[in-house]
């Protein structure tokens, strides 16, 4: 019993790892502090959106996208669906991705991010690792949509649990402050 306790808190841990270092990626670029609230040359201002994603990480998701630097953002969501197929339970997918744009309003965003798979029959089952290459448009204040190919893998962390790769596609609505 101690060594299953002990292993729900190493995958814990990984998880929480993984999810760390991917802000920590985004913390610095090229040397530089990347946090200051500045304009960049452009104008750009620092945005903050709230989005619905449909496909994407999950059917669906909740999101908060975060852009401090006109060409680099960061979003934090989380997924969620209700299952009865093996037992009735709720699956939750927390994300953390980070995204590299090109364009002003109109943008090709590339990305990624990791997550923990978690359900409330089986605890942790495995690590997400989600892929986004799509469009993006994005008033400074106002409409937020995004539309892109958003394969992702599930790893699995123990025995009630399996290897999966969907190559899924997804759309998001949302709104930006």
């Amino acid at each position: 019993m101690e060594t299953n306790n002990f292993l729900i808190i190493l995958k814990l841990s990984l998880s929480g790892l993984i999810i760390f270092f991917s802000v920590q990626l985004q913390a610095r670029e090229n040397g530089k502090d990347s946090l200051r609230a500045v304009a960049e040359p452009s104008g750009q201002v620092p945005t903050t959106s709230f989005y619905v994603e449909l496909g994407g990480k999950f059917l669906p998701s909740f999101n908060i996208d975060f852009r401090k630097k006109e060409n680099f953002s960061i979003s934090v969501g989380s997924g969620f669906w209700k299952d009865s197929e093996e037992h009735e339970q709720f699956i939750f997918i927390p994300s953390v991705n980070l995204y590299y744009l090109s364009g002003k309003r109109k943008r090709i965003e590339m990305g990624g991010g990791a997550g923990p798979f978690l359900t409330t029959y089986k605890g942790l089952v495995s690590c997400v690792v989600f892929g986004s290459v799509g469009y993006r448009y994005q008033k400074k204040k106002g409409l937020f949509f995004r539309a892109g190919f958003t394969p992702f893998v599930a790893i699995p962390v123990n025995n009630k649990s399996r290897f999966l790769a969907i190559p899924w596609a997804g759309v998001s609505l949302g709104y930006s402050l």
